[in-house]
């Protein structure tokens, strides 16, 4: 079981993201799609606070997030919520707003193992390049914001 994020290329267009959380998959599930519980721990490095969330486990309904640094600097993503299965998986699309960033396709499955939940996320961008350049930068941010996850569920 990992207690830390995993993040691998896979073909040419692809990141597949995992991690377990000592939690059950519901209760893994509603921290991913309750706004006032994600914006507690999905804000990426140290410095960084999330300004705007919307998320809800229904198809049609949007995603919206917006993260800002102390000095005002900041970034987003919309998307839309296109398939979802409570408490097993969900799938959305993003557009972050930065340069040479590409719609993406993300698919999130929470499966029960051992005494929690192995989150996987695979991200599919438009491009090789794209997914590149997320890779270099995504991972780390991801990891800080599921180690405040990991203190969330306790």
């Amino acid at each position: 079981m990992l207690d830390t994020l995993t993040a691998n290329a896979v073909g040419d267009r692809e990141i597949h993201v995992a991690r377990h959380f000592k939690a059950s998959p519901e209760r893994v599930f509603e921290a991913f799609t309750t706004p006032a519980i994600v914006e507690t721990w999905l804000t990426g490095p140290d410095g960084w606070t999330m300004t705007i969330c919307e998320i809800a486990p229904e198809i049609g309904a949007p995603v919206r997030y917006r993260w800002e640094n102390q000095d005002g600097e900041g970034f987003g993503l919309e998307g839309t919520v296109t398939e979802c299965d409570p408490p097993h998986r969900m799938v959305h699309t993003e557009l972050f707003d930065i340069p040479g960033a590409t719609d993406t396709g993300v698919v999130t499955t929470f499966t029960a193992e051992g005494a929690g939940t192995r989150v996987e996320m695979v991200i599919t961008y438009q491009s090789q390049e794209a997914r590149d350049m997320m890779l270099q930068q995504m991972p780390s941010g991801l990891e800080m914001s599921y180690s405040r996850l990991d203190a969330v569920l306790r």
